[in-house]
């Protein structure tokens, strides 16, 4: 039996869904057996407390519409503000170094949070009268993000801070205080009003109504019209135990197969082909952007016409369109095998390095290996499977699933490998998931060792999962 992954689509909303279906294939090839014994982990179930996001989109009337606008742009502006009143001390403090060699350092303006917290307090009077209008969170937001960006600044991870632009949309941070949920259909939000949800919140909710979630911050976001909440709570799950690795897969990434899944056994069980959601929109991105660049757009001086914001939007509409597709097969893929499979292991790829090659750049971040090794490493832990990535240098497509030979070269359009040792013929895929599902039973490197390679001596596969991504007692099923 193989696991295939069936497109269809939806009338009601005219886009692309997916669903599992078993279809029985013969197996490409026979390959030596292998020992399964692995040594049964032990563990128990117990709760820990994680965070997690809960995001929803809503449905602002046009004037609690208005009134989000004015929190995000008072966020904006107090950004943009306390960062400009940074520099010019800065810049004043620099040129009387110069000129006459000492500056104390209680002339430099803090950049921490409350620093700049005490600032907006001193100045918000004469620089923006009308601050009363907004909720102290919104300037609590400017604040706290003018920080981190400054914080990363000096950490070497990000540069130095820039002023943010109006542009079309934003966002802005709610404090616990300010936002709560009336029941599964409405969130209200200090000094703008009950907002009605699109879709049922109940899985928080019930979260709230048993005191097992804590709201902890929320994140309203405006993106081409388009609003959404997202929360930030602090939940307690159950942490199931680890399941023994009676079912193992390896799974190796490509571009023409995104998903290919193999046993130890040799057995083909999973076959994910590529949709390549960018490619497919390409001619309609193509064209929402040529009329976008014959608008007046936004330039120094210049405002955007209504012409540009309504083209733009539609630009904005078909990219989110590709992004939430890709997203959405990413997450039922991972789900599948996080719940049928107990052992899965992936290439460990430097998509990086990858993605400076030009010829083949869009199609890797289209295909985004990233994210569906992310996702599985928190979905392993909620349903108690375990996720190991193989060495990055293991040479998973190059090396013969039945005897073992390694081969010198092998190009990228030789889409079935030939050993010349033993004479086996099989797709290059199949033979690369095969050796990873194979690793994962002589034991490669796990999750548990992130920031590096952890050798097999050192690697331990019958550990627990992380107490901090933790699941609920049955995880429901992504999208339900």
């Amino acid at each position: 039996m193989i696991d295939v992954l069936v497109g269809y689509e939806d009338p009601r909303f005219g886009k692309l869904g997916w669903w599992w279906r078993a279809v029985n294939v013969t197996p490409r090839s026979d390959t030596e057996s292998v020992t399964t014994a692995v040594q049964e982990r032990t563990s128990t179930s117990r709760t820990s407390t994680t965070t997690q996001a809960y995001a929803f989109a809503i449905d602002p009337t046009p004037e609690q519409a208005n009134l989000l606008r004015s929190h995000i742009g008072g966020s904006r502006f107090a950004y943009n503000t306390l960062l400009c009143l940074v520099k010019a001390n800065w810049d004043e403090n620099r040129q009387k170094k110069v000129a006459d060699g000492e500056v104390s350092k209680e002339e430099y303006l803090g950049t921490s949070h409350f620093d700049l917290l005490h600032l907006w307090a001193e100045r918000r009077d004469e620089l923006a009268p009308w601050w009363t209008e907004n909720g102290s969170s919104t300037y609590n937001d400017a604040t706290q993000r003018l920080s981190r960006a400054f914080v990363n600044w000096r950490k070497g991870k990000a540069k130095f801070p820039t002023f943010k632009s109006r542009g079309q949309g934003g966002s802005v941070r709610f404090t616990n205080q300010a936002v709560s949920l009336t029941d599964s259909h409405h969130v209200r939000v200090s000094r703008i009003g009950e907002l009605k949800t699109y879709e049922s919140t109940r899985k928080l909710y019930r979260h709230l109504e048993r005191g097992t979630g804590k709201i902890m911050a929320a994140t309203i976001t405006e993106r081409s019209g388009r609003w959404t909440i997202s929360f930030t709570v602090e939940v307690q799950r159950v942490m199931p135990p680890t399941r023994a690795p009676e079912k193992i897969i390896g799974v190796d990434l490509g571009i023409t197969t995104l998903y290919t899944g193999a046993t130890p056994m040799g057995e083909h069980v999973l076959d994910v082909a590529n949709p390549r959601h960018l490619v497919g929109a390409e001619k309609k991105l193509a064209h929402a952007q040529r009329v976008a660049s014959r608008r007046q757009g936004p330039r120094k001086g210049v405002a955007p016409s209504k012409r540009w914001k309504r083209a733009n939007a539609r630009v904005q509409m078909v990219q989110a369109s590709v992004a939430n597709s890709r997203k959405n097969l990413i997450h039922e893929t991972t789900t599948h095998l996080a719940k049928n499979y107990d052992l899965i292991v992936v290439e460990d790829l430097n998509v990086a390095g990858m993605l400076k090659n030009h010829s083949f750049a869009k199609h890797i971040a289209d295909a985004s290996w990233g994210e569906f090794v992310r996702q599985l490493e928190y979905k392993t832990a909620w349903y108690g499977s375990t996720l190991v990535k193989a060495g990055r240098f293991y040479a998973s497509s190059k090396t013969c699933s039945q005897c073992q030979t390694v081969k010198a070269k092998l190009s990228l359009d030789e889409r079935v490998f030939h050993c010349k040792v033993c004479g086996l013929d099989i797709d290059r895929d199949v033979n690369a998931a095969i050796n990873l599902a194979r690793q994962g039973l002589a034991g490669t490197s796990s999750v548990t060792g992130r920031g590096g390679e952890v050798r097999p001596s050192q690697q331990n596969l019958a550990g627990e999962a992380h107490p901090d991504e933790a699941s609920t007692d049955t995880p429901p099923d992504v999208g339900a």
